[in-house]
């Protein structure tokens, strides 16, 4: 019985890790969204900052990137071009990685405004 418990605990142990692993490789990379309501924002992530740009209207929306965890991290909007929707700006949004895939991540993505669930695409 103690074998198949420390058995337990190490199979978790390796998961949290192997999960953790997964998550960090999002931290940078090009990516779009999923959902076809989105599908004209395009997004570029460093390990520092992230740009989104909507090739529909021309909005460019540059946030600072702030990595909690390696699966959460807080977005902090800095510059709006293209707009006049500048009240973001120094806004922030916590995002936690829920579930990874090899191509992609689902999130849990909040704010005083916002609480979405997102699925990012990497596509470079």
């Amino acid at each position: 019985m103690i074998k198949i418990v420390q058995v337990s605990i190490l199979l978790l142990s390796l998961n949290s890790c192997v999960n953790k692993n997964i998550c960090s490789n999002f931290k940078t990379g090009r990516f779009e969204y999923s959902k076809p309501e989105y599908s004209e924002w395009k997004v570029v992530r460093t390990d520092s900052s992230q740009t989104e740009i909507n090739s529909k209207n021309g909005i460019e929306i540059y946030s600072s990137i702030f990595w909690e965890s390696d699966c959460e991290y807080v977005l902090t909007y800095k510059k709006i071009e293209n707009s006049e929707y500048n009240e973001i700006i120094g806004k922030k949004v916590d995002v936690k990685i829920i579930k990874t895939f090899p191509d992609r991540y689902i999130c849990i993505s909040k704010s005083d405004t916002i609480n979405l669930e997102l699925e990012m695409i990497k596509v470079e």
